[in-house]
């Protein structure tokens, strides 16, 4: 811990050091003695991960579309404009990947279209980290925006990552603003460790825990912590740390419709892939210090039919999309009706792309020259991770493009690995809690499971496709993608392979099964 503390002390004083020469102004300001009252508006965005054109989103609207960057940028320039009060604009992170648009510009491109919606601080996710740290460095350049990261340490020489800053304070009306930024202590689970080099990551609480008084000192009235560590870690961090006033949050792709309160700080999220905007009004009194008497978050969904594209941001799009629509107009196949994904459900795509790499282990199919081939024994089953899948397919002829962003993680891999059968059982079981965020999505492999056991014993079969029940103590070769090998369950696998990239095996599956339909089939069955 006193490491930790050496390295946040060094970062705090660098940061107060160059934040009182830039901005000596606003901490010395006086609020004048006759207001009493301040209202603030802090809109928020988080995971926007690349999303260019509109999507459906039919949880949302069955009348028309939703998202995309110059609705969002449309629907923000008007809450901007018809709002009475002050407005601050923040990004919980996961900027760019997740889309083929912003995969041939390693996120550059879109960055630019961020930058043009004027953020007031951006926190990096797990994703932004994806290509490596060289494309997250011009992503950075690009987005031209304050980046906020106060808990991750280049270990080379004790400094928060370069080009971003712990935390920074913004005057409003008067306010003094302090917002925080923190990226997930877990992103081993996400990113390969190479494109980590250099980097420590740590934890969320003790990092908040330093910096609050040094906000404090620094002259900030209210503290935000823009967050991409997820809902329940959120909730985690609020009970474990008092103080904080807001959390604006990020990476678990939770809709949020009018915040949640927990020890006195208010947690917000907008969902993902800019479906919603989010929207929270706060009302301060001045006694010896602003205390906040009233806030009210709410959820703007991006709705396209009442919304016209930004200009701006259409402008700065138009050079890039115009190289992309020639990659991405290919027409890849066709889908007799609209084909869903899901994250918390076995849908139709999910097992497509379950399916898709066990028949490529099964046929020792590596897709890349340089990957390991497995041995000699061939999985008999698998399961994924359902949150690899993104969007879903229209009906109609499938465009490249829609195909991409049903399934964009270039960098993901599929691997074999040796386990025990319990482990198995404990990844479906640890997926199937209340809190997850995810469903374990079986290939080759049947389980029925009630949702009103106790958590870690809703399982009630899992079986072969031969009707063989899974067989705890025995050892089995199985295949799943990378993200999912790396869940602790699966922390003593043995012979673990890299076969290659999952994403070309499911581009494959889709054109192969085309006419596509929406016809999943009962893989996973909920009794209940």
């Amino acid at each position: 811990m006193s490491n930790f503390k050496n390295w946040l002390g060094s970062i705090a004083l660098s940061s107060l050091f160059l934040f009182c020469i830039s901005s000596a102004d606003l901490v010395n300001a006086e609020v004048p003695s006759e207001a009493k009252e301040r209202h603030l508006t802090i809109l928020h965005v988080n995971d926007v991960h690349g999303t260019v054109e509109p999507a459906l989103a039919p949880n949302i609207s069955t009348n028309s579309q939703v998202g995309g960057i110059s609705y969002l940028a449309s629907l923000i320039k008007k809450v901007r404009k018809d709002n009475p009060y002050p407005t601050i604009l923040l990004n919980g992170g996961d900027l760019a990947e997740g889309s083929m648009f912003a995969y041939l510009t390693r996120g550059v491109s879109y960055c630019k279209a961020l930058g043009s919606l004027r953020f007031d601080g951006v926190a990096l996710g797990n994703h932004d980290f994806a290509w490596g740290q060289e494309a997250l460095d011009k992503m950075i350049e690009a987005l031209d925006s304050p980046v906020l990261l106060s808990n991750v340490q280049h270990l080379s020489d004790g400094m928060t990552y370069k080009n971003t800053e712990p935390y920074r304070i913004i005057d409003v009306d008067g306010l003094k603003v302090g917002i925080l930024g923190l990226d997930t202590p877990d992103i081993r689970h996400f990113i390969a460790e190479f494109k980590l080099e250099d980097l420590e990551f740590r934890q969320s609480a003790d990092t908040v825990r330093y910096y609050l008084p040094l906000m404090r000192k620094a002259g900030a009235d209210l503290i935000v912590v823009l967050s991409h560590i997820g809902y329940e870690e959120d909730i985690k961090l609020a009970q474990e740390v008092p103080g904080i006033d807001l959390i604006v949050g990020g990476h678990s792709h939770t809709p949020i419709p009018n915040g949640k309160i927990v020890n006195n700080t208010m947690i917000v999220q907008a969902g993902f892939k800019t479906q919603y905007l989010g929207k929270v009004d706060i009302t301060l009194n001045l006694s010896d210090v602003w205390n906040i008497t009233d806030v009210k978050a709410q959820l703007i969904p991006v709705i396209c039919s009442e919304l016209t594209p930004d200009p701006e941001v259409e402008a700065i799009l138009k050079p890039y999309r115009e190289e992309a629509e020639k990659i991405g107009s290919e027409i890849c196949g066709q889908a007799s009706e609209d084909v869903l994904y899901a994250h918390r459900e076995a849908a139709k795509l999910n097992q497509i792309h379950a399916d898709s790499i066990l028949q490529a282990a099964k046929e020792n199919r590596p897709t890349l020259p340089g990957f390991d081939l497995p041995g000699e024994e061939k999985p008999l089953f698998g399961i994924c991770n359902s949150r690899s899948l993104r969007g879903n397919i229209s009906k109609g002829p499938i465009l490249y493009k829609e195909l991409y962003s049903s399934l964009p993680f270039t960098e993901e891999n599929y691997v074999t690995m040796k386990v025990k059968g319990q482990a198995v059982i404990d990844e479906i079981e640890d997926d199937l809690c209340d809190k997850a965020t995810e469903l374990a999505v079986p290939c080759g492999l049947i389980y029925k499971y009630s949702s009103k056991r106790p958590e870690r014993s809703r399982l009630l079969e899992v079986k072969l496709l031969d009707g063989t029940p899974l067989d705890p103590e025995k050892e089995y070769v199985i295949v799943s993608n990378e993200t999912m090998s790396r869940k602790p369950a699966f922390k003593d696998a043995k012979d673990k392979r890299v076969l290659g990239p999952v994403q070309p095996l499911y581009f494959e599956a889709i054109k192969k099964l085309s006419p596509l339909r929406n016809t999943p089939d009962q893989r996973v069955v909920r009794v209940d």
